[in-house]
């Protein structure tokens, strides 16, 4: 409803109509089964994952509605399972590798997803559309940017390497048979 600034309007009568804006509000049916009915999304009837998959599948919609240079979601994914977190990246991944229209204002906008944690293997990060940047911060980052040496990630990669080859000879393992290791 648009009240153009005002909290009042005529209505099919001609009296003037007060509005509560305190009261106002979306809701947003959902089915998350194929048995239910659509629902009110409601923190008492659905779980927080529910709930995130909801809201962001609605900002979408709403999203596609207008054109905008970039859009912000803030770990958007916390509280969801495995299963709704793949979904919602996949969207997110869909949503912003659109093709550019004819217009300058007909393009998906940027997208950034800012999360402490992403799923491994996700569908879309082949894309070439798609650039991710990882910002560490924590006591073991470098002290300085003069530090990142990509050639020194190499040569240690290299080494480490040949130390585990080394050890699984020497413990008997064949390079085709060797035993799965954690990661260090």
């Amino acid at each position: 409803l648009f009240t153009a600034g005002a909290d009042t309007r005529r209505d099919d009568e001609g009296d003037n109509v007060r509005y509560n804006f305190k009261d106002w509000g979306v809701e947003i049916l959902v089915k998350f089964r194929e048995a239910s009915t659509l629902q009110v999304l409601s923190a008492q009837t659905h779980s927080g994952g529910e709930r995130s998959v909801s809201t962001i599948m609605y900002l979408m919609g709403l999203q596609n509605l207008m054109s905008s240079p970039f859009r912000c979601v803030d770990e958007i994914n916390q509280g969801l399972d495995e299963r709704n977190e793949r979904l919602v990246f996949k969207r997110i991944v869909e949503n912003s590798t659109l093709p550019a229209g004819s217009s300058n204002t007909d393009h998906c906008g940027q997208y950034f997803l800012i999360t402490p944690k992403l799923l491994p293997n996700l569908d879309g990060m082949e894309n070439e559309n798609i650039t991710v940047l990882f910002v560490f911060s924590g006591a073991h980052n470098f002290n300085s940017c003069l530090d990142w040496n990509v050639d020194k990630f190499i040569e240690d990669k290299k080494n480490f390497l040949s130390q585990d080859e080394e050890e699984d000879a020497s413990n008997g393992h064949s390079k085709g048979g060797r035993r799965k290791r954690k990661s260090r």
